[in-house]
């Protein structure tokens, strides 16, 4: 699964930024406006659009867009 496509169009929901681009090589200091109310709002989103739930350890050691990936991917199918 192409994960990076739901998640652009999920960071762009958030950010209100149909222009956002993002990467796999995307960091949270990259995004001026990714704060802790934004982080939430992304795991949230990214939670109900993968059928997902992260634990609280990992939402606060997500920091990129890779550990989203590596996050939906480890809960992916479970």
């Amino acid at each position: 699964m192409n994960y990076i496509i739901k998640l652009r169009n999920i960071f762009r929901d958030i950010f209100d930024d149909e222009s956002m681009a993002i990467s796999e090589f995307t960091m949270r200091e990259d995004i001026e406006d990714w704060d802790s109310v934004a982080h939430i709002k992304l795991v949230l989103a990214i939670e109900d659009d993968f059928g997902i739930r992260l634990s609280m350890e990992e939402m606060s050691a997500i920091k990129s867009v890779s550990e989203f990936i590596t996050a939906i991917h480890r809960h992916d199918g479970k």
